[in-house]
């Protein structure tokens, strides 16, 4: 209704001033009749009924472009060492700095207990002593191999030299 209303107010604008001739004194002393007034104000309506208002087509949206999901970075993995061998404690054993019983322990290998075997060394008093990676919790070293069960390849395993005493 309103946006009718709003296109009709320059039409009755263009048509009061049409209406309005040159000589002010005329126009004062002639007025139209009610009835004339009336049919011109019937013929507005109805001619504002019958005006179709054209909506102009809505403004067509570009879609703006849409950014490739992010892919997330892929992280670097350490390959893991393939275990070659592995020991586990037959009675609980001291795990040592070095592959004698001179050297000082560091923590318990307790039976049950895994250890991954990252090399060795062949002492001829004492034997064979295995350098491990505690499995589980606890300070890696040297353990003999009287007190463990060893399962693996032992070819593999390095032959190393024994770290100074302490």
């Amino acid at each position: 209704m309103w946006q009718s209303m709003k296109h009709m107010a320059p039409l009755v604008i263009a048509i009061s001033l049409a209406g309005c001739s040159g000589d002010a004194g005329a126009a004062l002393t002639e007025s139209p009749g009610s009835e004339a007034v009336l049919a011109t104000a019937q013929a507005k309506a109805e001619l504002t009924q019958r005006a179709t208002f054209q909506t102009p087509p809505p403004t067509p949206v570009t879609p703006s472009p849409t950014p490739p999901p992010m892919t997330p970075t892929p992280t670097a993995t350490a390959t893991p060492t393939p275990r070659r061998a592995n020991v586990v404690a037959d009675y609980n054993a001291y795990v040592r700095k070095g592959p004698d019983e001179t050297y000082s322990h560091v923590d318990f290998l307790l039976e049950g207990q895994i250890g991954y075997v990252t090399g060795r060394f062949e002492n001829i008093v004492t034997g064979t002593w295995y350098l491990i990676e505690r499995a589980g919790e606890g300070k890696d070293g040297w353990v003999w191999s009287g007190a463990v069960t060893f399962s693996g390849d032992a070819a593999s395993i390095p032959e190393l030299e024994p770290p100074p005493k302490d």
